[in-house]
C-alpha cells in the first residue's frame, strides 16, 4: 500500500514538473537547490559556531585559572586575604567568571570565596590549578565559569545566519528571474515564432538576433538552416527536372554502363594477370639488386689491384727504356704483379661464381623449365642471392637440408615458393622487429619430401589463417603487401608441383608452412605449367 501511495505522489509531481514553464522550473530548482544547500549547511554552521565558541572559553577558562594561579601565589604563603581578594578582581571582573575559591594546602582551609552563581543561569565549567612557591604546592585555586554569554553569543550568531541566507535567497530569486525573462525567455519565444515560419515553409526572412552566447548561436544555426532548406528546395527541383530526363534515357545508360562493366572486368583480369606475373618476377629484380651489390666489392678490389698495376707497369717501361733497371726494382716489379695477379684471379673468381648462382635461379624463374635437380644446391643457391638483401635487416635464415635429396621437378616455380614464404616473413611475421629467425628443414617420406618452413614472428590470428591463401588478401594493403605472394604459393604447390601445402600458426608464436611434393612430378609440359602460373580470379 505504502508503494502505491509513493508512486502515485511520484508520477503526480512529474505531471507537474511537466507542464510548468521552463522559467519557472529554473526558479523552482535554483530555490530547492538553496533550500537544500540551507538545510544541510545550517546545521553544520551552528555545530562549527558552537564549537569555535566553546573552543574559545575553554582557552580563556584555562589561561583565567593560570592566571589565578600565579596571582595568588604571594598573598596565599604571607596569608593576606585582601590582598588576594583585590589581586582576584582583575580575572572575576569577567562576567563569565561565576565564582573563585582558593584552598590551603595541605590542611584544604579556604583561604578565598568569591562567587555570583546565583545570579548566572549555567550550566557552569569548573578547573582546578595547583598554586606554588618556590615550586612546593601551598594551595588550590578553583575557577567557575558560566556559559550564559557563550549560549546569547550562539542564538544571535545562528539568527544573523538565517537572516542573510533568507536575504541572499530573496536576492538570487529576484536576480534569477529578471536575468532568465530577458537573456532565456523573451529570445526563446522569438526564436519559437522564427521555427513556426520554417515549418510553414516561409524561407524568406532572414532569422537575426545579435547574441554571441548560445542563444545567438541557435538563432545563426536557424539561420543556417532555413538558409540550407532554401538550397536544398531549389536542388530538389532541379534534380527533379534532371530525374525525368534521366527516365527517359534509363534504357541506354543501362546497356551503355553494362558495356563498360564488361570492359573493366576483362581490365581486371589482365590486370590480375599482369601483377600475378610482376610478383613472380619481383623476387628476381631483388635478387639483380643484391647481386649487382655482392658484384661491386669483388669487381671494385679487381678494378684497383688492375689500377695499381697499370702504375706498376708504366714504372717499369719507364726504367726499362731507361736502360738503368736494377735487379731489385726487377724482383719488386715481379712480386707486384704476382700479388696483383692472385688477387685479380681471386676476384673474379668471386664474381664468376655470382654470376653463375644468378644464370641458373634466374633461368628457372623467368621461365618454367622441368630439370633433375639437388633440393640442397637448389636453395642453397637462392637463398645465397637473397643473402644481400637479407643482410640489411636484423633477421637470420637457416638451410636444414641433407645433401642427396634429387629432385625432378620445376626449380623455377620451388624456388619462386620460398622466395614468396621468405619475403612474406620478413614483411609480415617480423613487422619491424629488431630480432626475427627463419628455418628451411627437408626430409625424405616415400616417394615425397617433406620441407618446413617456420620463423618465430607474430603469427596469424585464427580468424583469418583460412583467408591467407586468397587473392589480393593482405593486412597490409599499401604498406608493401599485395594481397598475391601466398595466393601465387598455393597455385604452385597445388597445380605446378603436385603437393600440398599447410600453414599452422598461433599469435605471437610465429608460423610453420608444411609443404609436401613429390620427388617426380607429376608428367605436365611446359606450357601448361605456364598457364597454370598465369590464373585469373573467376567470378
Amino acid at each position: 500500500m505504502l508503494n502505491k501511495t509513493v508512486f502515485s505522489l511520484y508520477h503526480r509531481i512529474a505531471f507537474l514538473i511537466r507542464d510548468i514553464s521552463l522559467r519557472s522550473a529554473i526558479i523552482l530548482a535554483v530555490f530547492l537547490g538553496l533550500i537544500g544547500s540551507a538545510i544541510f549547511l545550517i546545521p553544520y554552521n551552528i555545530n562549527s559556531i558552537d564549537a569555535t565558541a566553546r573552543d574559545k572559553q575553554v582557552d580563556d577558562l584555562q589561561r583565567l585559572g593560570n592566571i589565578l594561579a600565579v596571582i595568588q601565589s604571594e598573598p596565599l604563603w604571607q596569608i593576606t586575604p585582601e590582598i588576594a581578594r583585590i589581586s582576584s578582581d582583575v580575572v572575576y571582573s569577567d562576567p563569565r567568571i561565576a565564582s573563585i575559591e582558593v584552598f590551603s594546602y595541605p590542611d584544604h582551609k579556604q583561604f578565598l570565596s568569591l562567587s555570583r552563581s546565583a545570579t548566572q543561569k549555567g550550566p557552569f565549567t569548573t578547573i582546578a590549578r595547583s598554586i606554588h612557591h618556590d615550586e612546593k604546592v601551598i594551595g588550590i585555586v578553583e575557577l567557575t565559569m558560566a556559559d550564559d554569554l557563550l549560549i546569547a553569543e550562539e542564538h544571535t550568531a545562528f539568527t544573523r545566519y538565517v537572516i542573510t541566507a533568507i536575504f541572499s535567497l530573496f536576492i538570487a530569486v529576484v536576480l534569477i528571474i529578471w536575468v532568465l525573462q530577458k537573456r532565456l525567455v523573451e529570445p526563446i519565444k522569438r526564436l519559437l515564432k522564427e521555427s513556426e515560419r520554417l515549418a510553414n515553409g516561409q524561407l524568406t526572412y532572414p532569422i537575426v538576433l545579435n547574441r554571441s552566447d548560445e542563444i545567438g548561436n541557435l538563432a545563426k544555426s536557424m539561420e543556417a538552416t532555413r538558409r540550407a532548406l532554401g538550397q536544398f528546395f531549389a536542388e530538389l527541383e532541379v534534380k527533379n527536372s534532371q530525374l525525368t530526363d534521366y527516365s527517359n534515357t534509363l534504357e541506354s545508360k543501362v546497356k551503355l554502363r553494362t558495356s563498360e562493366l564488361e570492359t573493366a572486368l576483362q581490365n581486371i583480369n589482365q590486370a590480375h594477370q599482369e601483377l600475378t606475373r610482376i610478383e613472380r618476377m619481383a623476387s628476381l629484380g631483388s635478387m639483380v639488386a643484391g647481386v649487382a651489390h655482392e658484384l661491386n666489392t669483388p669487381i671494385g678490389n679487381c678494378l684497383l689491384v688492375a689500377s695499381t698495376l697499370e702504375e706498376e707497369v708504366s714504372k717499369f717501361n719507364e726504367l726499362f727504356a731507361a736502360g738503368n733497371m736494377r735487379r731489385s726494382e726487377l724482383s719488386q716489379f715481379l712480386k707486384c704483379a704476382t700479388d696483383s695477379s692472385t688477387l685479380l684471379l681471386r676476384g673474379l673468381n668471386q664474381a664468376a661464381h655470382l654470376v653463375g648462382d644468378f644464370k641458373q635461379v634466374a633461368v628457372d624463374q623467368s621461365s618454367v623449365h622441368r630439370r633433375q635437380f639437388d633440393l640442397h644446391t637448389m636453395l642453397f643457391e637462392l637463398t645465397s642471392l637473397l643473402m644481400p638483401g637479407l643482410s640489411k635487416t636484423p633477421y637470420l635464415l637457416v638451410l636444414d637440408i641433407p645433401l642427396g635429396i634429387q629432385l625432378d621437378s620445376f626449380p623455377g616455380p620451388l624456388g619462386q615458393v620460398f622466395t614468396n614464404l621468405i619475403n612474406n616473413s620478413v614483411t609480415h611475421g617480423f613487422n619491424d622487429r629488431d630480432h626475427g629467425n627463419m628455418r628451411i628443414a627437408a626430409v625424405v617420406e616415400g616417394d615425397h619430401v617433406n620441407i618446413t618452413f617456420t620463423d618465430d614472428g607474430v603469427g596469424i590470428p585464427s580468424e583469418i589463417l583460412h583467408r591467407i591463401y586468397e587473392p589480393f588478401f593482405t593486412t597490409r594493403f599499401g604498406r608493401g603487401g599485395s594481397g598475391l605472394g601466398l595466393s601465387i604459393t598455393y597455385n604452385i604447390v597445388t597445380n605446378v608441383l603436385g603437393g600440398e601445402i599447410q600453414a599452422v600458426s598461433e599469435p605471437n608464436k610465429g608460423c610453420c608452412f608444411n609443404i609436401s611434393i613429390p620427388l617426380i612430378t607429376p608428367t605436365m609440359d611446359e606450357n601448361t605449367t605456364q598457364s597454370l602460373l598465369n590464373f585469373t580470379v573467376q567470378d
